[in-house]
């Protein structure tokens, strides 16, 4: 099949299964694709300030500390809490399980919309797929590896939902995806100042230039297009960072 018939058909699927999941984004965020200037340096980003409606950002606090306060693993696997990543990153992640349900705002990030504001906003065609994680740097971890994110993940239908989102990379997998959109959301970050790092560097793509950084300032949402050239990483800290990212995808093929 060729690329612009296989993206036609990913359209047309993504707008049949559209009533299963319908969010209204307005309901979430004030915030308007029209007001939303991509930045170019080091390569196409967006960094957005005060991006959920208040009620909306308590709500995904309350979410985050449930979490937290089940206690962290210091092992590279949980299924209900925090764990160790399993890379060499200083920290802790976990992913929670996908759900559409109008009473919970995590639903929000499984959501056709959701995925389509990225899409529009960067021009780039995305499938499915998606990744999404909470992430928890206690005081002191080091700068983590500078890397691009550019990577193939394996992905199946055993973890889809019904609007046809498809959440979790699993095995034994049916499609390989490449990350193409990253997203990154700062929250209960209530203690840091300027110094306390815990930024996210963006870098030229040596992969040793410092571009700039993005304080984690809470209710902020960062945002960049996946590339070879999109050279990152959590920069080393006094106070905790907390945060959650997500991906989304394209077929590597399409690369």
């Amino acid at each position: 099949m060729s690329p612009f018939l296989f993206k036609l058909g990913i359209r047309y699927q993504k707008l049949a299964l559209y009533h299963r999941d319908r969010i209204d984004l307005t309901a979430f965020t004030d915030v308007h694709l029209k007001d939303i200037a991509v930045e170019k340096n080091p390569y196409p980003h967006v960094v957005v300030d005060n991006f959920f409606k208040p009620e909306v950002y308590e709500a995904l606090c309350r979410q985050f500390n449930d979490v937290r306060r089940r206690g962290f693993l210091n092992e590279k696997w949980g299924s209900d809490r925090f764990h160790l990543f399993d890379m060499d990153y200083d920290g802790y992640v976990y992913s929670p399980p996908a759900v559409l349900d109008s009473e919970n705002p995590l639903s929000l990030f499984f959501s056709l919309e959701w995925n389509w504001f990225f899409s529009k906003l960067f021009r780039q065609f995305t499938t499915f797929e998606t990744m999404f994680a909470f992430h928890h740097h206690p005081p002191g971890d080091r700068t983590g590896f500078v890397h691009h994110d550019n990577v193939d993940k394996r992905f199946s239908t055993e973890a889809q939902l019904p609007n046809g989102v498809i959440w979790t990379e699993t095995k034994p997998p049916i499609s390989v995806r490449r990350r193409k959109i990253a997203v990154l959301f700062f929250l209960e970050n209530e203690n840091w100042q300027e110094g306390d790092g815990g930024e996210l560097g963006l870098y030229k793509g040596d992969a040793k230039t410092l571009v700039k950084k993005v304080a984690p300032l809470n209710n902020r949402l960062c945002a960049f297009l996946i590339s070879p050239e999109s050279m990152h990483a959590f920069q080393e800290n006094k106070e905790e960072r907390n945060s959650f990212v997500q991906w989304f995808h394209i077929p590597s093929e399409l690369v």
